[in-house]
């Protein structure tokens, strides 16, 4: 029996199965890292608590996965500066402003700022946020049996 270990590859195959398994697995992938990053903000007293996975919107959620899809590959970024350039234009296009008062409703987030201008925690979560989708690029994966042709 073959098994398939899809470790952050891009899954654009022939097989519908295959190519529902790789989908699901980068759900998996961004659901650890969301919430893991989540977790994170409360061990460090963040002010900015996110809510759970589960409960964020479809539009956020859509994003997210291209975000992850792309820190599985090998075109990732492997810097919290990077990333976090990254994470303030796809805020920028989804409509977020820079306030001093984090608003979800409102779209208003105070870490809208360049990367230098952020505070150590902010950095940090930023640094946590890129080990934690390191973790699942490596050790998150699909270890069922592949389906015959």
């Amino acid at each position: 029996m073959k098994i398939s270990k899809l470790k952050g590859q891009n899954m654009n195959t022939k097989s519908p199965s295959v190519e529902k398994r790789g989908k699901e697995l980068l759900e998996r992938q961004a659901e650890f890292v969301y919430n893991g990053a989540r977790i994170a903000a409360i061990a460090a007293n963040a002010p900015i608590i996110p809510v759970w996975w589960a409960e964020r919107e479809e539009a956020f959620k859509t994003q997210f996965l291209k975000v992850i899809e792309r820190q599985m590959g090998d075109q990732r970024s492997k810097s919290p500066e990077e990333l976090h350039g990254s994470w303030m234009q796809t805020y920028f296009t989804m409509g977020w402003v820079y306030s001093e008062k984090y608003d979800r409703e409102a779209k208003t987030h105070p870490d809208l700022v360049p990367y230098d201008d952020l505070g150590q925690l902010e950095k940090d979560k930023d640094a946590v946020f890129v080990a934690l989708c390191e973790i699942a690029r490596q050790w998150i994966y699909d270890l069922s049996p592949l389906p015959h042709d």
